[in-house]
């Protein structure tokens, strides 16, 4: 627990200060969590006997990462849809010219789509990052912490409301120690979180509650998701880059959910 708690705040400090300075460094961070998140992934497909190309599909998470953070910089005139279509694209088309001359089964067809999942989760999720921080100041720095404040609300919450008061099993299959109780202390806990921040920086009401209350769900949906992944190829970690968490998708697999969908309500305020 010591160790955990210390991973957290050190981590969440450096996390803090980047997403407020922005710029390249946080570009950078985002690159770096893609990297590890990406080999993570890769480990969890082989463990499901799936073969994914890690080298192909690091180079192409990468690439985008980085020219997303260019065409935000620059104010390029690319839409993200854009962006991720051609992606979408190019990692399909290249996928399916690395097994050219293979033998067609099955397996082929698992090893390519395993390609196009492992090129949107986490490395295009991730650059929801990014693409908040691009508001118009100070709606970037306020609602990327709005939103993380809400996902780590969510987290705690939810881990010792559950430990205390926990009863009834949320998703015994998937994660036998999550209960409907932590589920509901963390909609609660991370709600307030996200309402006080959102009072402190003055963004509207209506919007903190209801933005509040969806990223909170969204981010448990997020963690039973990775759970499920790792439910099924029997693996307790996905990876052990941060001590008493694990991997970098133990530790952002709330925000991999919740950040599109906080960007899309940014939205409403931002335009």
């Amino acid at each position: 627990m010591k160790t955990r708690i210390l991973t957290g705040t050190i981590g969440g400090l450096i996390f803090l200060f980047l997403l407020l300075k922005g710029g390249a460094l946080l570009a950078i961070a985002v690159g770096f969590l893609v990297a590890l998140g990406t080999w993570e992934i890769s480990r969890l497909s082989q463990a499901a006997g799936i073969d994914i190309n890690f080298p192909l599909i690091l180079s192409f998470s990468l690439l985008f990462t980085f020219g997303q953070a260019i065409v935000l910089h620059y104010d390029l005139p690319v839409g993200n849809g854009e962006l991720v279509g051609l992606f979408l694209v190019l990692i399909l088309l290249f996928s399916f010219l690395s097994h050219l001359g293979k033998e067609i089964t099955q397996a082929l067809l698992f090893s390519i789509f395993a390609n196009l999942f492992a090129l949107v989760y986490p490395g295009i999720v991730f650059t929801y990052i990014l693409l908040i921080r691009a508001f118009p100041a100070p709606f970037g720095w306020q609602i990327l912490i709005f939103a993380f404040l809400v996902i780590w609300g969510t987290d705690t919450g939810a881990y010792f409301i559950g430990s205390a008061l926990g009863k009834n099993p949320l998703a015994p299959r998937i994660s036998p120690h999550k209960t409907i109780e932590g589920a509901m202390g963390g909609l609660l806990v991370g709600t307030v979180c996200g309402m006080v921040f959102g009072l402190i920086v003055k963004l509207p009401l209506l919007w903190v509650v209801g933005t509040s209350l969806l990223t909170s769900l969204m981010g448990q949906l997020g963690d039973l998701f990775e759970s499920f992944l790792k439910r099924t190829v029997e693996i307790k970690d996905s990876g052990s880059f941060l001590p008493g968490h694990g991997g970098v998708l133990d530790r952002f697999d709330s925000a991999l959910f919740a950040l599109p969908l906080a960007f899309y309500l940014a939205l409403l305020i931002v335009s």
